[in-house]
């Protein structure tokens, strides 16, 4: 947009037709130039061509128009995005990402979830208003930017689109290097790049100081939830596994429910549990979880139980379980 208005400035400053040389000063005869003989008594002009095309530029000597020029392009350059100043999350992934990158006075609300005891930053969530997500709600709430995992529904960064309202998608990061990618751009968006980078920074101190204990031979691993979900290829949970230096005893591509003959058949070194300690266990009756025969195997199996909030979202926060899943296999 700039160099158009330049080049509509420059026609509006006598625009003449020239042929451009390598460093686009032009010369030409116009009345009251130098090469004027007719008029060698008249105010000289410097010709250029700063868009390098074949139009030369009549500057008279008083630099006043150069000035008015440069006032206008000045005035016409955007603004730099201001930073959100009124955030609503739609659901506890979202949330940890808001709680951890946005000043407090930048929140306007955060999911229900936010203080779950899978939320991760729960203990920072304390007195921040809570919203159900709705688009009538968080519409009322004014916001100049919506933060989403999975909440609200499967369009909604085309429906606060027409509100005016953008949408930063976040999470479900299949490795952790996509996480950290993930991170920095929710920090760049909320604007506040130098916490996403502190963040950044740290998760891959950690990642190396788990590298360089990694065993000799890689153990046998299997993430168990207490829905009886198993985590396999492509998704966070097998590079959890990895980075802590584990081998993922389940091969298959994303999630399933858990293969309760080939467990019992072939038992893995460490057993990660997640969601075991909340109470979870209970929501199905039908759960492989429940299964006596798994049981029976988990009594007698080594197990170690991984924090919920650590696991609850494909994030950067999930090093943690790794590191937890690294000291097990260290102790084995």
């Amino acid at each position: 947009m700039r160099w158009n208005w330049l080049s509509a400035l420059a026609r509006w400053f006598a625009v003449v037709p020239a042929v451009a040389n390598q460093d686009r000063k032009l010369h030409s005869v116009i009345p009251g130039s130098r090469s004027d003989t007719r008029n060698p008594g008249a105010a000289s002009a410097v010709l250029y061509d700063p868009l390098g095309s074949g139009f030369a530029l009549r500057a008279p000597r008083n630099d006043g128009c150069w000035l008015l020029c440069t006032v206008i392009l000045y005035c016409m350059t955007p603004p730099a995005a201001a930073e959100p100043r009124r955030i609503v999350s739609l659901d506890y992934c979202a949330d940890q990402f808001v709680l951890a990158l946005a000043d407090r006075e930048q929140i306007a609300a955060l999911s229900r979830g936010s203080q779950r005891d899978d939320s991760y930053f729960r203990a920072r969530a304390v007195g921040i208003r809570q919203t159900r997500g709705t688009l009538e709600e968080v519409l009322a709430l004014d916001p100049d930017l919506v933060v989403r995992n999975w909440g609200g529904s499967w369009d909604s960064e085309a429906m606060y689109a027409r509100f005016g309202v953008p949408v930063l998608q976040v999470g479900d990061s299949a490795t952790f290097d996509a996480a950290r990618e993930d991170v920095l751009d929710a920090a760049r968006v909320i604007g506040r790049s130098e916490r996403g980078a502190v963040i950044a920074r740290d998760l891959g101190n950690r990642l190396a100081h788990l590298r360089a204990s990694w065993p000799r031979e890689r153990a046998p691993v299997l993430y168990l939830s207490a829905g009886g979900a198993v985590g396999g290829a492509g998704v966070l949970m097998d590079d959890v596994i990895a980075a802590a230096g584990g081998r993922n005893l389940r091969e298959e591509v994303g999630w399933a429910l858990l293969p309760l003959e080939r467990m019992i058949e072939a038992p893995p070194a460490l057993v990660a549990l997640g969601f075991f300690e909340t109470g979870r266990t209970t929501t199905s009756a039908w759960s492989p979880s429940r299964h006596p025969a798994l049981r029976r195997m988990l009594a007698n199996a080594r197990t170690v139980n991984l924090p919920a909030a650590s696991v609850s979202c494909e994030a950067w926060t999930a090093i943690d379980a790794a590191e937890i899943i690294a000291r097990a296999l260290r102790a084995s």
